[in-house]
């Protein structure tokens, strides 16, 4: 029994060399191209409640929201632009009293000013999500033409590297893992750069 195991052992190793040797030689790189994302406008979460219980001169819900719309009209900010929700501020861990507003805009000096309304230190009014929905990128094609050129350079690079030659393309892996072709809403991230990659194999001689 012993021997039997042993050989087919012996058989497993050689089965999987020949295999490996079998197969051509081949090398594979990434190639990575920017995704330059224009923005079509920003998106402020903003919830307002009534003033804490141990705040002094406590005011109503009324009244917060009141002093809010006022300094907002006086920023130029029209109280017809926010958008209220009360279903998704029933569904967050806020207790009653209060309501949630979407606040969109493509002109960043009007996010500074509302930043500034809503920092009046009492808690009430706060900025929960700060988003921003990006346009669709134009001609993806170029893109994925960037990142093709980018890892076959790269493999030439790697060949001559290696003494070798570059041969033909054996595989295209395609990494992307969202739809840039369309418009998108995220959470904002400053200075954010995206990139597209692929995953290529190409022969070598």
């Amino acid at each position: 029994m012993k021997h039997i195991v042993t050989f087919l052992f012996s058989l497993a190793v050689t089965g999987s060399v020949f295999a490996q040797s079998s197969e051509k030689a081949f090398i594979e790189v990434k190639g990575i191209a920017t995704i330059e994302r224009n923005i079509k406008s920003y998106i402020l979460d903003i919830v307002i409640t009534e003033d804490q219980a141990y705040a002094e001169n406590k005011r109503s819900l009324e009244q917060v929201k009141k002093a809010f719309f006022d300094k907002a009209k006086t920023a130029g900010l029209d109280d017809s632009r926010f958008k209220e929700d009360k279903l998704t501020y029933a569904l967050t861990q806020y207790s009653t009293g209060g309501s949630l507003y979407y606040f969109e805009t493509d002109k960043p000096e009007e996010l500074i000013a509302l930043n500034k309304i809503t920092m009046d230190g009492t808690g009430a009014i706060t900025i929960t999500a700060r988003r921003v929905t990006y346009l669709p990128v134009k001609d993806f094609s170029k893109i994925v033409a960037a990142a093709f050129a980018d890892g076959k350079a790269r493999a030439q690079k790697v060949a001559v590297a290696t003494g070798k030659k570059l041969g033909a393309l054996k595989t295209v892996i395609d990494y992307s893992t969202t739809n840039d072709e369309a418009e998108e809403t995220t959470y904002y991230q400053p200075m954010e750069k995206k990139y597209y990659y692929l995953s290529l194999q190409y022969l070598v001689e």
